[in-house]
């Protein structure tokens, strides 16, 4: 069966994309900054033997070097970029946070890049060859409205990471086409996790059975382009 490593697999989106994987017999390389600690994601890995916990701080350049090094030559034939922070205080003008906005950078962007780099030669290695990454609708331009602005904030550390990454993964699927490997970004939805809140609209559960389904679609249909995780097309 195929593999699967998935970044801030520890709660929310990424603890459910375990699950469903797991529970399909894929092999899931589950990661997280403190992956054996008590937590949902330590129970799920207990009780299924193809789920393996990896210590990973997108972050650190040591601890990709190491994750890559123990992970080397080992195939990956999904990448899940997963991993992300929204901060929440000093994200309107005349407010803002510089410093939580250079930390959301260097983890929305900077932190997927990284790891796409240091394991390119793992997913290289696999008959798949697919990354995907986790974006949102905040980080639309076209989307940008006045109505969306007043209906999630004005949220620029968050907004301009995510339209960073949707630059960064379009490019990466153009350089990396020619060897095969397809490249999607995906919007998970207004989910009920510990970012999205209790009044969010659907389910991790919704959520990631339809992200799912597109990364299954041929590659020809998907690479390169932005998806919603119900299957409609999202402005850049």
């Amino acid at each position: 069966m195929p593999t699967v490593l998935v970044t801030g697999a520890n709660r929310g989106i990424g603890l459910e994309f375990a699950r469903q994987y797991s529970s399909v017999g894929w092999k899931v390389l589950a990661t997280a900054r403190n992956p054996h600690r008590p937590t949902d994601l330590a129970s799920l890995a207990a009780a299924n033997k193809n789920i393996t916990l990896h210590e990973l701080d997108i972050t650190r350049e040591n601890s990709i070097l190491d994750l890559s090094t123990q992970l080397n030559g080992k195939p990956i034939d999904l990448l899940i970029h997963n991993s992300g922070i929204y901060p929440r205080k000093g994200t309107r003008i005349g407010e803002l946070d510089y410093h939580a906005w250079r930390d959301t950078i260097e983890t929305n962007l900077f932190g997927a890049m990284k790891v796409t780099e240091g394991l390119l030669p793992n997913v290289a290695a696999s008959k798949r060859k697919q990354i995907a990454a986790i974006s949102s609708t905040m980080g639309s331009i076209g989307a940008t409205s006045a109505e969306s602005i007043q209906r999630s904030g004005a949220a620029y550390q968050y907004r301009t990471s995510k339209a960073a990454l949707n630059m960064a993964m379009a490019i990466l699927a153009q350089e990396l086409a020619p060897r095969g490997f397809s490249v999607v970004l995906l919007c998970p939805g207004w989910v009920k996790t510990d970012m999205g809140g209790p009044a969010a609209a659907i389910t991790t559960e919704q959520s990631v059975s339809g992200m799912r389904k597109i990364m299954d679609k041929p590659a020809a249909e998907i690479s390169g382009k932005f998806f919603s995780y119900d299957g409609a097309p999202r402005p850049w």
